[in-house]
């Protein structure tokens, strides 16, 4: 029998918790068939799998083994996305997909494919015979859909992973008719308080507006359960309304770059033009838009030649561009999916970005504020009903019962400052060495699960690196991987550990900081000093307290 542990590879290349992701699916592929995997929007799941895939080739090539491999979306950016993906770590892969018919290769063991293509009655004999060992689904909160559940069907004996930031459906039916087991990562305030997404400001509209309270009287839906576009253009698409639009950028935003979320083609044309009229540099993207109309619009707004791009759910999944400043949402929803994916898009990680959210039609009253600590779980089970918050909780800012009641009809209804993260002291991650690169340390694996490891670079010639987890300071031998506890301290759980030479060669000084720039500052913290001594390093911590420890110098 397989021991899908033995799969798992230490990847210098992974940030700690998509390591430990890793170890998680495969460990858990020893028990169940199908796992759902959890992981917020801008945090690397693109990333994770394409490991996966890496390590269970490196294991098949050890075995003799040539493993199938199939990479499931339904967009094609999410393809295009994988592909690249693939490409970076050079795995050989075809593509099944209309888009890039130039890369199909059906010879290849690997193959990335849309879901209408591989499940097309025509292609019905073709993932017959490819009967791939491992199925990996992207955006998985679309897999209870009949096309994917076609994959059970024509490949009922592989491994499958689904990988989604938002596990709910509209009808809170869950996932367990598919899945057999659900692996949470860390939550988006977790993320954001390490430093690997970005913190944000958030500005909405007072609870009790007349915005809100006509959202909750639209009574047309459509299939999903969504609000009809034809009921949201005729309370939203008013000139007043996006005049709002244009004056809440105006003063929260202007000048930064973004992405706003419309409701049709036509009040994305509406929303340009208002923009427009103020010297703007728009352009809006739907699903009609041509290929090569869409792919040169992205490309100028990447190169900062457009200021800002006006989309129908275009950009709810699979679009990475991490020096987004600001999104605005001018299309209410019902689906918590689609609020966290748009919101998503803005909190990737780029330097000391702070995003802005302008959400004018108050979603933070329905689903709550994008940091929120949601029970994924249940809704994974099916557990809980209608995701709804009557009112928004405590958020430790300017009270919403402070704010005055706007006249919806005079067109100035108050954006205010609902949650303020600017503040936020997060640590710079691009001076973090969480692991060193090309220099592989695979440390013991331990029953204790962690929830953050940081490592200082290595040092006296190599031999050394300091580790702090949560439960507390090691000193790690790189040779042999022996680990020995230096000092108990409870500290923040992001930053980096600097070891110090100081003048005498043979003494170090271990400081745990925020950033390289916040080094011997206040907020910057002296662990202890270690001492060469013959074949003993000898640990003193800061409050004079002595830990020794033997190794080979």
């Amino acid at each position: 029998m397989v021991n899908y542990n033995e799969f798992c590879q230490k990847d210098i290349t992974l940030r700690d918790y998509q390591q430990l992701a890793k170890e998680k699916i495969f460990g858990k592929w020893n028990c169940v068939d199908n796992i759902l995997y959890q992981m917020p929007t801008g945090t690397g799941k693109t990333r994770l799998f394409t490991s996966i895939i890496r390590d269970i080739n490196v294991w098949g090539l050890r075995h003799n083994i040539s493993f199938r491999i199939l990479i499931i979306a339904h967009r094609s950016e999410l393809i295009e996305q994988s592909s690249r993906s693939l490409d970076k770590y050079h795995i050989k892969h075809g593509v099944l997909a209309g888009t890039m018919k130039d890369k199909r290769d059906l010879t290849q063991a690997i193959q990335v494919a849309s879901i209408q293509t591989i499940t097309h009655p025509s292609n019905r004999c073709l993932i017959e015979d490819l009967q791939f060992d491992f199925i990996i689904i992207d955006e998985a909160h679309h897999a209870v859909a009949n096309s994917y559940q076609k994959l059970w069907k024509f490949c009922p004996n592989s491994k499958k992973l689904g990988v989604t930031a938002t596990p709910w459906r509209m009808n809170n039916s869950g996932f367990t008719q598919i899945f057999d087991a659900y692996i949470p990562s860390m939550t988006i305030k977790e993320f954001i308080q390490k430093g690997w997404l970005a913190a944000y400001r958030y500005y909405s509209i007072p609870s009790n507006s007349d915005i809100i309270k006509s959202i909750e009287s639209i009574r047309d839906f459509d299939i999903e359960g969504d609000y009809k576009s034809s009921a949201l253009t005729q309370v939203f698409d008013t000139s007043k309304i996006r005049a709002e639009l244009y004056n809440s950028y105006a003063k929260n935003a202007l000048g930064k770059k973004g992405i706003i979320y419309s409701i049709s083609r036509e009040h994305s044309e509406h929303i340009c033009s208002q923009y427009r009229s103020h010297n703007i540099t728009i352009e809006n993207i739907d699903s009609e838009t041509p290929a090569k109309t869409r792919e040169r619009i992205i490309n100028a707004f990447k190169s900062g030649e457009i200021d800002i791009i006006v989309n129908v759910d275009i950009f709810s999944e699979g679009f990475d561009c991490p020096d987004i400043e600001f999104i605005q949402l001018a299309r209410p929803t019902k689906s918590l999916v689609k609020y966290i994916q748009q919101v998503g898009r803005g909190l990737r990680k780029n330097g000391n970005k702070r995003c802005i959210i302008l959400d004018n039609v108050g979603m933070y009253s329905r689903f709550g504020l994008p940091d929120e600590d949601r029970d994924w779980e249940s809704f994974f089970y099916g557990d809980k009903t209608e995701y709804n918050v009557e009112r928004p909780r405590s958020y430790n800012v300017k009270s919403l019962n402070e704010c005055k009641y706007q006249d919806l009809s005079e067109g100035n209804e108050e954006m205010i400052l609902i949650q303020d993260l600017d503040n936020l002291q997060i640590p710079d991650l691009k001076d973090s060495t969480q692991y060193v690169p090309n220099e592989p340390i695979d440390f013991p694996q331990d029953d204790k699960e962690f929830h953050f490891v940081i490592t200082s670079k290595r040092f006296n010639s190599g031999k050394y690196i300091i580790e702090e987890n949560e439960e507390g300071f090691f000193i790690v031998n790189t040779r042999t991987q022996n680990r020995m506890l230096l000092l108990k301290m409870k500290t923040m759980p992001g930053g980096i550990i600097v070891v110090s030479k100081e003048r005498n060669k043979k003494l170090f000084t271990i400081i745990k900081t925020l950033s390289k720039t916040t080094l011997y500052t206040a907020v910057s913290q002296i662990v202890g000093t270690l001492q060469i001594d013959g074949l003993l390093l000898r640990f003193t911590s800061f409050d004079k307290s002595k830990t020794n420890v033997t190794v080979t110098v």
